[in-house]
């Protein structure tokens, strides 16, 4: 471990003698790139018993007219047809049928082409020599030319798609060919005059190169073109010869009839349908042409206008998009799974948006629902959703997967290029479907469902019940800041909160009856707040002693609590020793290194403050390798993840390509090795691969981004989330609302703990920093009003500890119910006037407890 407090004696020293000499320092670190991981989800997948296949000839009720019965196991009964590959799965239980087609020949607004985009089962975007998206799909493209194959096994049933217009087009007429091969070749075997000059007119005699080049050639004549070199019985080998066996083949071709062939697999696994692609299968027969991104089974569900219910996204908290709610001017919704990818540049930001924690969506129709759970390629996927009104009579929900990104480059400021990575995604994209009836079809259900699945698939498991629900604190130890001195400027640290100043804040709270503190601690070690690259630990003198750490984590833990020093491996903050940007950052398309800089709230550009760069996935393994060799010796069997748990994105370094979906594998890698060490987490965000291995959440999303199309907000990820990880939303003093009466309902609501952040020092500290947001922290502004709130909010929920959220409901504008597993119920009233609910009055901004 280095001793940083001789850096500053240096600075000083330095300055005090900056007339005679001076000095500069510098490091480096290499290492190599990781291999990419594979799929850890896959091996969970247990086979089903109950599965067996069914031929054409088995007797099973109900019949559905044009398709056959293939699978089916104790819960579901698949069924395909054979002329059109649609599928249809039957719940037994219920009598429901689920098909992955609406019927819209009765659609009286979509054209014939959207119409056979709403029967494909794959679709996806495909991209031009010049960026340029153009999209295909397995009805229109495939379907309707017979070009496809049904496989059914015992286990499974298998559709392979083989996409293209089967005629010849421009790209099966050479651009370039021999003066001996264009005369020998095609010209002698051409009988009619007629037809050699029609040859002859269409290309180009280059002398000084030897060769015939093709004109540009109408596309009302290639036909014609294309029955001459049919007389001559020219061949694909004859065009890999002449295009230069594929060196030259790989130009693009206007008009040309691009050809592709995909494959998705269809099983049943107890209750649920789960359909995958394995993009390895995949073959781009037509390059320069390359699938961009890839849509399956997009109108899986579709509801009608007759239908009543929702659409789910798991938006923030989670949303709602009541069907055929009438906002045909409002923008369908589209956003990434587990947030933006950092790796792709952006310019103009006019909003921070609130990211999707959690890869699943669904649909209540009437008395039935389902919710999709993205098992495989989550890191790839976007969301979407539409109402019916807009360019069918259908509403939908689904996921598309980008396995081939693209970004722009600017050339100059009348130039834009686009590029993508050498490597597309090479794996499975693959999504469960389970099904909810009656009761149980909502999004109470649906919560309940991804519940079920994360204990059956992870090792989350249910907390022990009982006992004081935590108090999340957030102390902020130091920050740089730079002063002043002869003249010369220079950066130091100043103390925000050390660590005899947070031992007393703990007694303060302990002898008002808080006793499960769980403290974050911040700004503790390589140069304060936003710290130099963690590959190596040292503690800043200025927060105090080794033996005041060790005394702090003993009180915390006796008193029912925990120590969780924070620390951010994604976000390097500094140009620091360890860390060089040419070897070790993240890079975007264009191969610049990835930098996060602010953004101008009234201008919406990017401004020039350096947030911090993005660390290269493939560095986080030794990154994480030097902290932990550190931290055993000041370990306190607990740690903060700053950035694991919500920050993911790629790599598109021309040598060691990372992509977001490698990226999840490697950080999940990593999260359970620091587990083994240090078995008591907590992370910010809380994005699903990590949650099996996290005790604590914090800065759970606590509502939507409340888009147009959609209803509100609901609790989603609190519902489920309670009962397996204690969890807490943002700070009630750095909330939006920072109405400590507003959040503390918040809590009894969605089950969140109470959750503040403080400093110490008086906030004048804080003045000519870049840390001004920690201006509204000081402690004895907020500790009476985070007393009172601990007060009611555990005095509530200490008694649904270990207790799942069974159901929530709105009951009316602003008032709702959340009901545990045991009984207990919390009706919560937002509004500025009593309310009476079920015999009860609620007055205004309070709440009322029943059952349990």
């Amino acid at each position: 471990m280095k001793n940083r407090g001789f850096r500053y004696l240096a600075v000083l020293s330095l300055i005090m003698s900056i007339t005679v000499v001076s000095a500069c320092s510098s490091g480096s670190n290499n290492d190599q790139p990781a291999s990419v991981l594979p799929s850890t989800k896959a091996a969970n997948e247990q086979p089903d018993p109950s599965l067996k296949a069914l031929n054409a000839s088995a007797r099973v009720e109900p019949r559905i007219e044009g398709m056959d019965a293939v699978l089916e196991n104790d819960s579901l009964r698949l069924y395909i047809s054979k002329a059109t590959t649609e599928i249809a799965v039957l719940d037994k239980q219920s009598g429901q049928i689920w098909r992955s087609n609406p019927d819209s020949s009765e659609d009286k607004l979509a054209t014939p082409y959207l119409k056979g985009k709403l029967s494909s089962q794959i679709s996806f975007v495909y991209l031009t020599k010049n960026g340029q998206n153009k999209d295909y799909d397995s009805y229109n493209n495939s379907i309707k030319y017979k070009q496809f194959d049904i496989v059914p096994t015992d286990k499974d049933v298998t559709v392979t798609y083989r996409f293209g217009n089967p005629e010849k087009g421009i790209e099966a007429i050479p651009r370039v060919v021999s003066k001996e091969r264009f005369e020998e070749r095609l010209l002698k075997r051409l009988e009619d005059p007629a037809d050699q000059e029609q040859l002859k007119v269409r290309y180009k005699f280059m002398e000084e190169q030897g060769v015939y080049e093709r004109r540009e050639i109408p596309k009302a004549v290639v036909k014609k073109l294309l029955a001459l070199f049919e007389k001559v019985e020219y061949t694909e080998e004859d065009l890999a010869i002449d295009n230069g066996n594929g060196s030259e083949g790989a130009t693009e071709e206007e008009g040309a009839n691009p050809k592709f062939s995909a494959s998705i697999r269809y099983t049943l696994s107890g209750a649920d349908l789960v359909v995958s692609v394995d993009t390895n299968s995949i073959t781009e027969d037509s390059p320069p042409y390359r699938i961009h991104s890839m849509n399956v089974l997009e109108n899986f569900g579709a509801a009608s206008k007759q239908d009543e219910g929702y659409i789910f996204l798991p938006d923030g908290s989670g949303t709602l998009i009541p069907l055929n709610n009438g906002k045909k001017l409002a923008q369908p919704v589209f956003m990434p799974v587990y947030g933006e990818d950092k790796a792709k540049y952006v310019k103009e930001k006019y909003n921070t948006m609130q990211p999707n924690r959690l890869p699943v969506f669904g649909m209540k129709k009437n008395d039935a629902a389902f919710l999709a759970i993205i098992e495989e390629g989550d890191g790839l996927a976007w969301l979407s959703a539409d109402i019916a009104g807009r360019q069918h009579e259908f509403n939908t929900v689904s996921s598309q997967f980008i396995i081939l990104p693209k970004d722009e480059v600017r050339l100059s400021n009348n130039e834009i290029m686009y590029k993508t990575p050498k490597n597309t995604y090479r794996g499975k994209l693959q999504i469960r479907y389970a099904f909810m009836n009656g009761e149980q079809a909502n999004y109470s259900g649906m919560a309940a469902a991804y519940r079920s699945y994360l204990e059956n698939t992870t090792d989350m498991v249910k907390m022990k019940e009982g006992g004081d629900t935590p108090f999340y604190l957030e102390l902020t130890g130091s920050i740089p800041k730079k002063k002043n001195m002869l003249g010369f400027p220079y950066e130091a640290l100043v103390g925000l909160t050390n660590l005899e100043q947070a031992t007393d804040l703990v007694n303060q709270l302990n002898a008002k009856q808080i006793a499960n503190i769980r403290l974050n601690y911040k700004g503790w070690f390589n140069n304060g707040l936003n710290h130099d690259f963690p590959s190596d630990i040292d503690m800043e003198g200025i927060i105090g002693t080794k033996k005041e750490w060790k005394q702090l984590s003993e009180k915390l833990t006796q008193s029912g609590g925990g120590f969780y020093p924070d620390v951010a491996f994604l976000q390097v903050y500094q140009d620091s020793s360890g860390f060089s940007p040419t070897a070790d950052a993240a890079q975007y398309i264009s191969r610049r290194y990835a930098k996060i800089y602010e953004f101008d709230r009234a201008a919406y550009f990017r401004s020039d403050n350096l947030q911090y760069y993005l660390l290269s996935p493939n560095k986080l393994k030794a990154e994480i390798n030097g902290f932990m060799s550190d931290y055993k010796n000041l370990n306190p069997g607990s740690i903060s993840l700053r950035d694991l748990g919500s920050d993911l994105y790629s790599d598109f370094r021309r040598k060691g390509e990372v992509t977001r979906e490698d990226a999840k594998q490697i950080v999940t890698q990593q999260v359970q090795r620091i587990h083994e060490e240090v078995p008591d987490i907590m992370v910010a965000g809380g994005n699903a691969y990590t949650l099996p291995y996290a005790s604590h959440v914090v800065r759970v999303p606590e509502k939507s981004n409340e888009y147009q199309l959609a209803g509100e907000s609901v609790p989603f990820n609190q519902m489920v989330l309670h009962g397996y990880v204690d969890y807490a939303g943002s700070p009630y003093n750095l909330s939006d609302d920072q109405n400590v009466r507003v959040n503390m309902l918040r809590s009894l609501e969605t089950g969140s703990n109470v959750y503040f952040s403080w400093i110490y020092e008086d906030p004048a500290v804080l003045k000519e920093t870049s840390y001004s947001y920690l201006f509204s922290t000081h402690y004895e502004r907020w500790l009476d009003d985070a007393v009172q709130a601990y007060e009611e909010v555990n005095g509530v929920l200490k008694n649904v500890r270990g207790q799942t959220i069974a159901r929530h409901d709105k009951l009316s504008d602003r008032v709702f119910k959340t009901t545990y597993e045991n009984g207990l119920s919390i009706t919560v009233n937002y509004g500025g006037q009593d309310v009476q609910v079920g015999g009860n009055t609620i007055k205004a901004l309070d709440y009322i407890v029943e059952g349990g």
